[in-house]
């Protein structure tokens, strides 16, 4: 009976006992860094069940049994952030990556050759936020202009695929060959306009000797330093981002009709007592619009422009990895076409312009062992580029439309053929150079491939380690021509019968076809030693020696002497110190060799030291000023070298070859081709900087500024001093140029929660960078102030105007203004700068600023609140000008061709006889346009203050408005992450000049590619 009693018990509670078993689960697995390095000794427990745990063994990993299912697995270890995830199923294959936790003190940023802790650092260096590069845009470039503190930038052109910025590091601060900033990516020589910004990791610019000093010769004139994205341990990441783009020109030179432009034709004649150029049939024709073929009027904008265009960019990447090998792929891709108009009954195939850039990226790192890394990077960039059939750009379109006027030919004549004023390109019409010129393609192909190996040399010594690095640099490129011409005429009459007294201007061409190749190679080596190592608690000592080589080679170069590989080869150093983390002192020394100077001047040697202190360090220090979380001072001095020498390779060398000889040199011979400069050294430059870092009010004020001064001497110039009776054949290369340059940079944020999910951070900076030419070779001037010596390099020079003449006894009473035969009231006035009596061009003086910036200044505000943000970015200019005049700007300046701004009609801003208009009034004598010249008027064409235009602006940069959709919501559809953002680029001006044109590429008096204000969705997502 017992026995049937407790069959019966054990058969009740079986599904008992089996549910029960169920909730009880067995995990394990492996603890890892991101970097796939096991954790030894970290501490596994269930959160619900205080005492039941275990810690990770010599190989990271753990087991636990009999945990019951919703209890909570926490993972913790001195310095990392603490693990938790909920337990549903038994695992015992569990990866668990732990994310190191960095203080202040700790963290790590990018210098030179490797990464020092952030308090250590005391070269002038910034290091730019990433997710402040993560923004619509063609380029890199075009985003570090009035964000990133010590940066000059221009942007020129809008046009897809060269719409990019020139930037330069604190300025320009020499005039020699080079005065470009070293671009590295992952270590190795590269174009920020080709790399996609979702692939950086981190961005950091090094502005000082002491920071550049390890890079010898390719760091005098500043680096900045790209690390790209890695794959981290842990599961597969999946991201992506697509932007749809919308753009048009918001400034576009407007230009005068055909009656409007006939009216000041005749008005510029009779006011300088000539016949009137149009009469009153021409007029009335010009009105009524009842001869397009004489008397067209034809708006050619309105012709080949589209009001807007739509572009795409998207990024795509995946990474992730283990104990073993971790990996990044990536792939961005930019569509992007011009804003011009084809006429689709023409259209055979396309000549728009449009540029399209694909980029691949794998970053591949592999742990050999426990202490040695090997890592693989390949990058492909691929720009595919297309332009009408004349020129290598749009140049030519915007000439024409800037050139040809309304009345100057039609569209079509009406007997069916294509006009043309001339055979020169901006007298043809921009609708037959974007039509029925064929089509031009640029395809071109960057590949780079580094492979690295890591060496931790622990075993030897602590803090040592070890890097080699092999990379394979190859760019090649194909140029086809399919280039056609319609034949082309012009007709100023009409023949007896009526019909059009055609004249051909052009001949018709079948389309032909040409290509061209490039391709270049580099190979780059570099091994270096590191060495970080901490004595005790107060005592910080690190070192690095860096070896590297270079060898290129063009199919460029196609003679003998420039076919020869150009190498380099460079050895570099740098010690550093700190005690209690508040002294710090590091030196640099490079040693560097180059092809540009004789055997046994080839290496030069540039030191450079610097220093830092932290008095915050002090105790003493936060008592007495509570308020000041942190103080650091940083101070450097070094020198660094440039050996490039504009057009020419082993200037040293005299050479022979071919040329004119004999008598009036009618017969050819041998002859002397270059003059060698056996005497030519490095140029040079010492640099200073004093940098101050603050933190205020627990840290809630971020501050940092540097002072810097930079004397460049040895410059390489060509000789302008020897007389011409040595017969030399060239002038030969010297040390002979020297110049200064001096300025300010820095940056201040403002961070202020409000409430728990709310906040408003405030950001701004400041670039000022002046320079002075000290020493410049040129031939003997009349003047002191007509050298180039104490001046700003590139400064504007001109007249000083001092109005327009009221009548003619003020013309009489000037002194004599020699440009013109003939100078009459509404013309120009000008300064008798020497006081000769005479106003001719000795009387040019160098004018205020340069066309380069000397001021660039962002402020920013971010405000969050909950899933929204909301960022704005200002930026400006200051302490720069540019000239206005010229073509496309001074009225009928070419007589016949040469369009007509609009705001030349409107009578308030030119000068007109009262003789002519009948109305005193209208002899304005502020006017912005002098009495009218039909024909180039010399007196006004001269470069003077009264076309000087301030080129300083403030300018609404970015406007972008996210949401964050909630984590819960978006895991029911597969995703981790997801957000949207609508986001505008360029959205307003405001500047000094009259409105039509960018003040950016004002000079170019709109025959240039206009800059576009851009809307972009953006969606970004994450699996």
């Amino acid at each position: 009976m017992k026995r049937i009693l407790f069959a019966i018990i054990v058969a009740f509670l079986c599904p008992f006992l089996y549910a029960q078993a169920q909730t009880d689960l067995n995990v394990g697995g492996l603890v890892m860094t991101e970097n796939g390095e096991e954790i030894i000794g970290a501490t596994v427990s269930i959160k619900e069940v205080p005492g039941k745990g275990v810690v990770t063994d010599l190989d990271g990993r753990f087991k636990l049994k009999e945990i019951k299912s919703g209890q909570t697995l926490v993972v913790t270890y001195i310095g990392y952030k603490k693990y938790e995830q909920k337990i549903t199923k038994s695992d015992e294959r569990m990866r668990i990556i732990l994310h190191e936790v960095i203080d202040n003190m700790d963290e790590v940023v990018v210098v030179g050759q490797g990464t020092q802790r952030k308090i250590s650092v005391t070269g002038a260096i910034t290091n730019v936020d990433k997710k402040d590069l993560h923004v619509p845009a063609t380029s890199v470039s075009n985003m570090l202009g009035s964000r990133v503190p010590g940066i000059i930038s221009v942007t020129r052109s809008g046009e897809p695929g060269n719409d990019y910025s020139q930037f330069w590091i604190r300025g320009i601060s020499t005039f020699g060959a080079n005065s470009s900033a070293l671009v590295l990516i992952d270590g190795i020589e590269g174009d920020l306009n080709r790399l996609d910004p979702e692939d950086i990791e981190s961005f950091s610019i090094l502005k000082d000797a002491s920071a550049t000093a390890v890079y010898g010769t390719r760091g005098a004139n500043g680096v900045v330093l790209v690390t790209t994205r890695r794959g981290k341990a842990g599961k597969l990441r999946v991201d992506g981002k697509v932007n749809f783009n919308y753009s048009y020109s918001p400034r576009m030179p407007e230009y005068v009709n055909a009656y409007e432009y006939a009216s000041l034709a005749n008005e510029a004649a009779v006011s300088r007592g000539l016949d009137p150029i149009f009469n009153d049939v021409d007029m009335q024709l010009f009105k009524n619009g009842m001869d397009p073929d004489l008397h067209p009027n034809v708006n050619w904008h309105d012709v080949i422009l589209r009001h807007h265009t739509w572009y795409q960019q998207a990024h795509f990447s995946a990474s992730g990895g283990g104990q073993v090998a971790r990996y990044y792929l990536s792939l961005g891709m930019l569509n992007k076409d011009g804003i011009f108009k084809q006429d689709s009954k023409l259209k055979e195939r396309s000549s728009n312009v449009k540029f399209r850039q694909y980029n691949f990226r794998a970053n591949i790192d592999v742990n050999l062992t426990r202490t040695s890394t090997l890592t693989l990077g390949i990058e492909t960039s691929i720009q595919d580029r297309n332009y009408p059939g004349y020129g290598d750009s749009s140049d030519a379109l915007w000439q024409a439309c800037s050139t040809l006027t309304p009345i100057t030919v039609p569209l079509v004549y009406s007997s069916g053929v294509y006009p043309a004023y001339g055979s020169d390109n901006n007298k043809i019409s921009p609708y037959v150079l974007l039509n029925m010129t064929g089509s031009r393609q640029y395809y071109g192909n960057n590949t780079k491939m580094n492979l690295a190996y890591n060496q931790d040399l622990s075993s030897i010594t602590k803090g040592l380690s070890a890097t080699l690095l092999f990379n394979f640099d190859t760019n090649s490129s194909l140029s086809e021509n399919r280039t056609k011409w319609p034949s082309l005429f012009y007709a100023t009459k009409r023949k007896r019968d009526g019909e059009l007294d055609l004249n051909k201007v052009r001949d018709y061409q079948s389309q032909q076809y040409s290509n061209s190749q490039y391709v270049d190679r580099k190979y780059y080596f570099e091994a270096h030693l590191n060495y970080d190592r901490l004595f005790g608690k107060d005592h910080r000592v690190g070192g690095l020696i860096h070896y590297y080589m270079s060898d290129y080679k063009s199919s460029g170069n196609t003679t003998l002497l420039t076919a020869i590989p150009k190498r380099y080869i460079g050895l570099s150093s740098r010690l550093t110190y700190s005690f209690k983390d508040t002294y710090f002192i590091e030196g640099n020394l490079g040693y560097t060799g180059s092809e540009a100077f004789e055997k046994g001047h080839r290496f030069g040697t540039f030191p450079a030291i610097s220093g830092g202190w932290i008095p915050t360090q002090y105790k003493v220090v936060h008592k007495l000023i509570p308020w000041l979380s942190y103080l650091k001072f940083r101070v450097s001095y070094g020198e660094v070298g440039n050996d490039q020498i504009s057009g020419s390779r082993f200037p040293y060398l005299s050479l022979m070859g071919s040329g004119n000889s004999g008598p009036w040199n009618s017969g050819e011979g041998i002859t002397e081709v270059q003059v060698g400069s056996n005497n030519l050294r490095w140029e040079k430059a010492v640099k200073q900087n004093l940098g101050i870092d603050m933190k205020l009010f627990n840290e809630r004020i971020d501050l940092s500024v540097d002072f810097f001064k930079d004397i460049r001497s040895g410059i390489y110039q060509k000789r302008a001093s020897i007389p011409a009776e040595m017969g030399l054949a060239s002038m030969p290369y010297a040390n002979v140029g020297k110049m200064k340059s001096w300025g300010v940079d820095g940056h201040i944020t403002y961070f202020q929660p409000i409430g728990k999910e709310a906040g408003l951070t405030l950001r701004a900076n400041f670039t000022q960078s002046k320079n002075k030419v000290l020493e410049f070779e040129e031939s003997i001037k009349s003047y002191p102030y007509q050298y180039t010596a104490g001046y700003t390099w590139g400064i504007q020079r001109g007249l000083v105007a001092l109005g327009l003449f009221k009548d003619e006894e003020e013309i009489r009473n000037s002194p004599r203004q020699t440009f013109a035969s003939e100078v009459l009231p509404g013309d120009i006035k000008y300064k008798d700068v020497n006081g000769d009596g005479i106003i001719n061009y000795d009387d040019q003086i160098p004018l205020k600023y340069s066309g380069i910036p000397e001021i660039q200044y962002g402020f920013a505000t971010e405000v969050y609140w909950k899933n929204w943000t909301l960022s704005v970015l200002f930026g400006g200019v200051s302490h720069v000008q540019y000239y206005a005049g010229g073509s496309g700007y001074v009225p009928f300046e070419q007589r016949e061709t040469g369009n007509i701004l609009k705001i030349v009609a409107d009578q308030r801003n030119r000068w007109t006889a009262a003789s002519f208009s009948g109305d005193p009034s209208t002899e304005n004598p502020n006017a912005t346009f002098p009495r009218l010249s039909y024909g180039q008027n010399a007196n006004s064409m001269v470069y003077s203050t009264f076309w000087l235009r301030n080129g300083a602006y403030l300018r609404l940069k970015n406007v972008q408005l996210a949401y964050k959709f909630d984590k819960e919501l978006v895991k029911k559809v597969g995703m981790s992450d997801a957000s949207i953002s609508l986001i505008g680029e360029n959205l307003a001006l405001w500047d000094h000049g009259d409105g039509i044109f960018d003040p950016s590429q004002a000079n170019g008096n709109g025959a240039a590619y206009p800059l576009q204000r851009v809307f972009t969705l953006q969606i970004n997502v994450s699996f």
